[in-house]
């Protein structure tokens, strides 16, 4: 059975907060604004909503696709008998909201991931790997594969360049962070099953996960949000310049 997370309300109020913070100014004025949005990034190739429900108060909502497959063998400095691939989620979501200053926005909300990252080296042709404290060779082991594990739901926060209220074509860029929630490393790997179940395999393992977590410190609890994009306004104030 799938575990449901002991905090499975929270994503649910923060995604409700926005739209209760944002009814007072829905009741004294009409949106001014609608927004619409291709960009690029760290959450995919995509597309963004906005709403303006006054002349500071922005919604957001938005959906990106990755599903990078890309091959690191050489970034990486494998031998030509090892394959290292990077595979990102295949879909991003997110919802929430900016707090816009003239061209300077500041926001949150929260990220949904369709499923999580992972980094694999696959052996060939009796190429070797150390794990832990020893050397194996394939088909000892055929393949390692580390993952970062976390909670679906996370929030994040960003400061952002460009308007959302502004009518017609303009840029923006957004800059920030998601805070990955419960987040883990966990090695696994595929091979011989009498190696793989050894006692001592076992223990490399263990110790070759802690290493790669520690090397990697509090990074695996932050995903970088760094998004360009262009957007065309629908309504809004004309008089703010186009572009900005």
């Amino acid at each position: 059975m799938k575990r449901v997370p002991s905090n499975a309300s929270l994503p649910l109020f923060l995604l409700a907060l926005p739209v209760a913070l944002s009814l007072p100014a829905a009741l004294r004025a009409q949106p001014q604004s609608l927004w619409l949005g291709g960009r690029v990034g760290t959450l995919g190739v995509g597309a963004d909503v906005s709403l303006a429900l006054n002349d500071f108060f922005v919604l957001r909502g938005g959906a990106g696709l990755l599903d990078v497959r890309a091959d690191l063998t050489s970034v990486s400095g494998l031998a030509d008998n090892r394959t290292g691939i990077l595979a990102l989620p295949k879909a991003i979501y997110t919802v929430g909201a900016d707090l816009e200053i003239g061209n300077f926005r500041i926001g949150g909300g929260m990220m949904h991931k369709s499923e999580d990252p992972w980094y694999a080296i696959t052996l060939r042709d009796e190429a070797r790997i150390t794990i832990g404290e020893r050397s194996y060779a394939h088909p000892q082991v055929t393949r390692v594969k580390a993952t970062l594990r976390s909670e679906p739901w996370a929030p994040y926060a960003l400061v952002g360049f460009g308007q959302h209220r502004a009518s017609g074509l303009g840029l923006f860029l957004d800059v920030g962070v998601v805070f990955l929630d419960r987040s883990r490393l966990s090695i696994s790997a595929n091979g011989e099953g009498s190696v793989l179940r050894s006692r001592s395999f076992r223990d490399d393992l263990r110790a070759e996960t802690a290493s790669v977590r520690d090397e990697l410190g509090d990074l695996v609890n932050y995903w970088p949000i760094l998004n360009l994009g262009i957007r065309y306004g629908i309504g809004g104030d004309h008089r703010r310049g186009r572009g900005r």
